[in-house]
């Protein structure tokens, strides 16, 4: 199944991000460095991001991108995705299966 992505407003009204959101999310995943918030991403579990937690994951997704060619794509999809909710001051929550 993977990993389910979804936007939730400051009210924790839930919307499905979109199974490429899941899959480009899982495609980075192993790139990311131990330490980083990403790295606490599991697949067989849920994470939660608020919005000052996702600042630093989109600084982290910029220097994926710059030193994995491979993930630069994905990154960039995922960092889009994570923008929006920032901007509307929102939160992130992935559901691994």
């Amino acid at each position: 199944m993977g990993l389910a992505v979804y936007i939730e407003d400051q009210n924790h009204r839930r919307v499905y991000a979109g199974r490429e959101a899941g899959a480009c999310l899982e495609a980075i995943l192993p790139h990311v460095e131990a330490g980083a918030l990403l790295a606490g991403v599991h697949l067989h579990g849920d994470t939660m991001f608020n919005s000052p937690q996702l600042m630093r994951v989109t600084s982290e997704l910029d220097l994926l991108a710059e030193r994995n060619f491979d993930a630069k794509g994905d990154a960039a999809k995922v960092k889009s995705i994570l923008d929006g909710v920032v901007r509307r001051r929102g939160y992130v929550w992935i559901s691994g299966d």
